[in-house]
């Protein structure tokens, strides 16, 4: 079972990013939990270099980088890459079936 899953729309972003932006290839799709208080937490999404703490997986052909003690906050759940009203960006929701 994966730590996390990708909708095809967020796989398609983020590979058209990692060339757009000529990311190395020792960058993997760090995924992360910023706290701002108690009940507010935000997803945290980008290319960086794992870390000795940090655990690593492949979900889908990406390389993924996570530190463990934030797993609980997204195990089983699904980033999507949405576009609407002429925004558009990386969500976290629940897995859908």
């Amino acid at each position: 079972m994966n730590i996390i899953h990708l909708t095809a729309a967020a796989i398609q972003a983020i590979n058209e990013y990692k060339i757009n932006l000529q990311i190395p290839a020792t960058h993997y799709l760090r995924i992360g939990i910023k706290q701002k208080n108690s009940t507010d937490k935000g997803l945290i999404i980008g290319f960086d270099e794992p870390t000795d703490k940090d655990k690593t997986v492949e979900v889908e052909g990406i390389q993924i980088v996570y530190h463990p003690g934030q797993a609980l906050f997204f195990a089983g759940m699904q980033i999507d890459f949405l576009e609407r009203d002429g925004k558009k960006g990386f969500e976290l929701m629940e897995k859908k079936s």
